[in-house]
């Protein structure tokens, strides 16, 4: 095959209304790209739904600050503008076709880009339903242990260019609203093609450039980013040494005369502090800490914030809606649900026994519990894991 010749992408059908992780697994993943055509029948078969990504848009526009504007960007035409105000997506437009005519109105038509990071974050829903879809995946391939990104793009058509190399991360691009023709450039210049359109998830593994061709009217798609080798924990470093760089760790000359005999006091806090926190007990707490978010989160993290702890009387009957997990670490019993965690006083038996019957799915009285047990309770209402019923 010349360098030239594009390959129309490998297109997978449903499987019993959902998608052939298995196929995808065997044949594709971390190969070549392939067009995942789910069920067109409505339900919960889908990664996203588009009233759940719009009311994630509206939900990371309101709650974004300086500190973190890198999350949320809007541009007119090519150029981004550092302050967007109105012109992002607002409670009261409802839906993205009603944003959409807002903003015809107030830029008289000018192409507009809207790109929000970290979508799964600040909607609950919405980040339940894609760890929920994509389980499947990570059951045939590995979770990995780096967290999965989820950005949204919603806009008007500018002219196609190609995207930059993802040289450690896979990609799941799901179509919301409008028909896309994407060009796939892989290792050796190896060139793919595709249509999608509403309902399909295009996948192609890490290290390939994409160029999307939209329509000229506003459309939406979901990238997922899934990290396929670990990025390096220090930077590479210059082949000499200098003193008061970040980045040296033996300097290649002398050492200055002048050194102080003894640490800055911020030094010595930050060696107190980390001698504390690598004994063995604290060092448990925070491994097991990880290893439960791991458990409960599905890769996407940072997970959507809690909301109150529930307050629940003698006549309420709860039921959970999530599987909640403890683990004893460093003397406590830590608990965890949707990437949460949080400390108890129970006891192992007692939280064995409580967790056994929220787990089972079955109905649990209130008035059954001993005070330490409602406190849990409240918590774990708290991080969306049971529900009053």
């Amino acid at each position: 095959m010349t360098a030239g010749a594009a390959t129309p992408v490998d297109v997978l059908g449903p499987v019993d209304r959902s998608i052939d992780w298995q196929r995808l697994a065997a044949d594709h993943w971390d190969r070549r790209p392939a067009l995942l055509r789910p069920s067109r029948t409505p339900g919960p078969a889908a990664p996203f739904d588009r009233h759940e990504v719009f009311e994630g848009a509206v939900a990371a526009g309101h709650h974004t600050t300086a500190d973190d504007d890198e999350r949320v960007r809007f541009a007119v035409g090519p150029r981004r503008l550092t302050d967007p105000g109105d012109l992002l997506p607002r409670p009261e437009d409802g839906s993205f076709a009603a944003y959409d005519r807002r903003l015809q109105r107030q830029l008289g038509g000018a192409p507009f880009t809207l790109v929000v990071r970290e979508l799964h974050a600040g909607h609950h829903p919405l980040w339940a339903r894609e760890r929920a879809f994509f389980t499947g995946l990570w059951d045939a391939v590995g979770r990995p242990l780096v967290p999965i990104g989820t950005t949204l793009c919603h806009g008007t058509s500018e002219p196609p260019r190609p995207s930059p190399s993802q040289p450690r991360a896979a990609t799941f691009l799901y179509v919301l609203h409008g028909h896309h023709r994407i060009r796939l450039t892989g290792p050796e210049k190896r060139r793919w093609t595709a249509t999608a359109a509403p309902g399909d998830l295009l996948y192609w593994p890490a290290g390939h450039e994409h160029t999307l061709h939209g329509p000229r009217s506003p459309a939406t798609t979901v990238h997922v980013s899934v990290p396929r080798a670990p990025a390096p924990l220090i930077g590479p470093s210059s082949s000499h040494g200098t003193w008061g760089t970040v980045d040296t760790l033996v300097p290649a000359d002398e050492s200055p005369e002048d050194l102080p005999g003894t640490l800055p006091p911020p030094l010595a806090a930050a060696l107190h502090h980390l001698r504390q926190e690598t004994r063995p007990a604290p060092l448990h707490r925070r491994l097991a800490r990880e290893v439960l978010r791991q458990a409960t989160d599905g890769g996407l993290r940072p997970v959507p914030p809690p909301t109150r702890p529930g307050y629940f009387t003698d006549d309420d009957a709860v039921r959970a809606t999530e599987r909640v997990v403890w683990m004893p670490a460093g003397g406590h019993r830590l608990v965890a649900a949707c990437g949460h965690i949080t400390r108890t006083g129970l006891t192992a038996r007692e939280l064995g026994a409580l967790l056994g019957r929220l787990n089972s799915g079955a109905p649990l009285p209130v008035s059954e519990l001993t005070p330490p047990a409602r406190r849990l309770l409240a918590r774990l209402s708290a991080f969306r894991a049971v529900e009053r019923l």
